[in-house]
């Protein structure tokens, strides 16, 4: 016995089927679409010796016996309908009959119409204070609608609504519209073809609907929308990232550390607000543990932590009946400890394990590639008698961590590293602790390894001459590279210079402004930005901060972005950035978004004191804008 799939292909576009859909379609015997509204591109993906049959041609009776014949004969057969075909797609009465034929039968989701038609507008449906209600509806025809969901009725709830298989009766549709409580000025838009080449979208209001659609030549395949959301504005924000407002994986009320810096403008000092650098060494934590005993130390810790650091978080998968300690919320059962650790590590939070080792090896499996863009991880035994940096104890901080946590529980701290058991030149500090870039961190291992050997570590200096000056009381067991030497590790923006046992440092002279679409996320953002960098030739370890309009300052993809390159993210107000100096690629649609008319190369000169140049000029791709500026001042060696 074969089966039947349902699939939405979709409101029009090709590529606007689900991957599922598609591979339905691929490996189907049998293929029978709504002729008249399916895009028939879509039928190049099928396999050959598939049958198609159009449905438009066809009745009730005579589409669902092709679907009994050939999936009793053991056929994989697709009912491709348009759209979802959960809505207004008939598919009811198909599936009955096939279950008085005793044929099985799977449903397989598309985009509706209405959605298509949103994301040709750029709409939100649900605007806070405008409307939190989407109503999917049409005006009866050969198909009668119940009394109850009458317009007028519907009408009286001022929500939004999409508006079915109504084009041809749009007079009565705006009579109606209005009689149920609708301002005649009200917003409107017609929607012809959602996302097919042929597309046409046209605003208008509820009182000129039937004039706008006979001034357009639409008369079929439209979908009307209505509501005050299309007006886009007067709405409140969500309340999802306000400050104030828990989530499971942020608290309420935890102020937003930030650190002022003076960046020269001009000829006046501007001191702008930097939110998500660690300030003076300090790190967001989160705390995990699993017995009752160990969710007692967690909470014991949370004081510690938010005080010597920034605010911590706790959570238990501790899964007696006893409440848990006060601050300290349960880990739903859904959401698994690797789940946990990857989501926290990504919003660049400190992590520490109580309970087994194991658990927490196996739970961060999955976040150790790159050990200088890991988060910090701790292991604490539930007992509290060691402390155990596991990973990113040098870059990220873990090992002083430990410490000062192991200070004060009275625990003794378990610091592996070899230069730390040694106290032997780490090449990984010295260039944190200098604000230099790691260009080949293979080079650590060599340096390290020669250091621990008892042999000193020579430098080769091109760049930041004052590196290892008298004052300088960070260098160690490094030594300034004398004429003949071979050196160990090269300070140089010359990239070349690498070679197997060194380690090439660089001064961290480039700024980026960045901007981008709400909910980017930080894979998609650094895979832009290290594209943009290789083809400018500019190593990501040069870059020193990251900027942007203030807008985007709680923008998560942003923030998890400089927390992964562990830069500063700065933001500018648009009054700020219209302080940049230079010439600059200015948009109209921007400058009436954000009220001012270019945000990324202003973003990135500012940084720069507005003295630098910029190698890479606005560069925009799939909803994200950056450019690059180079710092020109005093110690970029140029």
């Amino acid at each position: 016995m074969g089966k039947v799939y349902f699939v939405g292909a979709g409101p029009g576009a090709e590529d606007l089927i689900t991957v599922r859909g598609l591979e339905l379609i691929k490996k189907a015997d049998t293929i029978v679409y709504a002729g008249s509204l399916v895009n028939p591109e879509l039928l190049k993906y099928k396999k050959p010796g598939c049958i198609v049959y159009n449905s438009a041609l066809m009745t009730l009776e005579e589409v669902t016996e092709v679907l009994i014949t050939d999936a009793g004969s053991g056929k994989t057969v697709v009912r491709l309908h348009t759209g979802d075909q959960s809505v207004y797609g008939a598919v009811r009465e198909q599936m009955d009959i096939l279950d008085k034929a005793g044929v099985e039968y799977e449903s397989c989701p598309g985009v509706s119409a209405a959605f298509g038609a949103a994301a040709s507008l750029n709409l939100e449906y649900t605007l806070p204070g405008i409307s939190q209600t989407l109503i999917i509806t049409r005006m009866e025809g050969r198909t009668a609608v119940p009394e109850k969901e009458s317009i007028e009725k519907l009408a009286a709830h001022e929500a939004s609504m999409a508006i079915y298989l109504s084009t041809g009766l749009l007079e009565k549709l705006s009579d109606r519209l209005i009689a149920g409580g609708y301002p005649a000025n009200a917003a409107a838009a017609i929607i012809y073809k959602a996302t097919w080449p042929e597309e046409k979208a046209v605003s208008c209001t509820v009182e000129t609907l039937a004039d706008t659609a006979r001034k357009n030549n639409i008369t079929k395949t439209a979908i009307v929308l209505v509501g005050r959301v299309l007006e886009g504005r007067g709405y409140e924000r969500s309340r999802l990232y306000a400050s104030d407002f828990s989530t499971e994986y942020r608290r309420a009320g935890v102020p937003q550390q930030a650190l002022q810096i003076d960046i020269a403008a001009g000829s006046e000092k501007l001191s702008y607000r930097h939110s998500c650098e660690p300030v003076e060494g300090k790190v967001r934590t989160s705390v995990i543990s699993f017995t009752k005993r160990g969710a007692e130390l967690s909470a014991g810790l949370l004081q510690l932590l938010s005080e010597e650091y920034l605010p911590a978080r706790a959570y238990s998968k501790y899964s007696g009946e006893e409440a848990l300690p006060e601050g300290v919320e349960r880990l739903d059962d859904s959401i698994g400890i690797k789940d946990w650790a990857a989501q926290e590590s990504s919003d660049g939070r400190a992590l520490i394990f109580i309970g087994a080792l194991g658990i927490c090896v196996r739970a961060i499996s999955g976040i150790t590639a790159d050990k200088l863009r890991s988060v910090p991880v701790i292991n604490i035994d539930e007992t509290g008698h060691f402390v155990i940096p596991v990973l990113s104890g040098h870059v990220g901080g873990a090992n002083e961590l430990a410490v000062k946590i192991a200070e004060a529980i009275g625990a003794v701290p378990v610091v592996t590293t070899a230069t730390d058991l040694n106290n032997a030149f780490a090449a990984d500090m010295f260039a944190m602790e200098n604000g230099l870039g790691i260009v080949n961190r293979e080079g650590i291992a060599a340096v390290s390894s020669r250091s621990l050997d008892g042999k000193p570590v020579r430098l080769q200096i091109e760049d930041f001459p004052d590196i290892l000056s008298e004052n300088n009381e960070t260098s160690g067991a490094a030594e300034k590279n004398v004429e003949g030497d071979i050196p160990d590790i090269i300070i140089s923006s010359r990239h070349e210079l690498f070679g197997k046992g060194r380690l090439n440092l660089c001064p961290r002279k480039y700024a980026v402004g960045i901007g981008c679409r709400k909910g980017k996320g930080v894979n998609e953002l650094r895979e832009f930005l290290e594209d943009e960098l290789r083809k400018a030739g500019i190593d990501i370890a040069e870059v020193g901060a990251i900027a942007s309009i203030d807008l985007k300052k709680d923008e998560p993809g942003l923030i998890a972005l400089s927390r992964q390159l562990k830069v500063p993210f700065i933001t500018f107000t648009a009054e700020m950035l219209k302080k940049a100096v230079g010439e600059f690629a200015e948009s109209a649609f921007v400058e009436k978004e954000a009220g001012v008319g270019n945000v990324c190369e202003r973003a990135a000169m500012l940084l720069t004191g507005n003295t630098g140049l910029l190698p890479v000029r606005k560069t925009a791709r799939d909803g994200m804008t950056l450019a690059v500026a180079e710092n020109r001042s005093s110690g970029s060696g140029n």
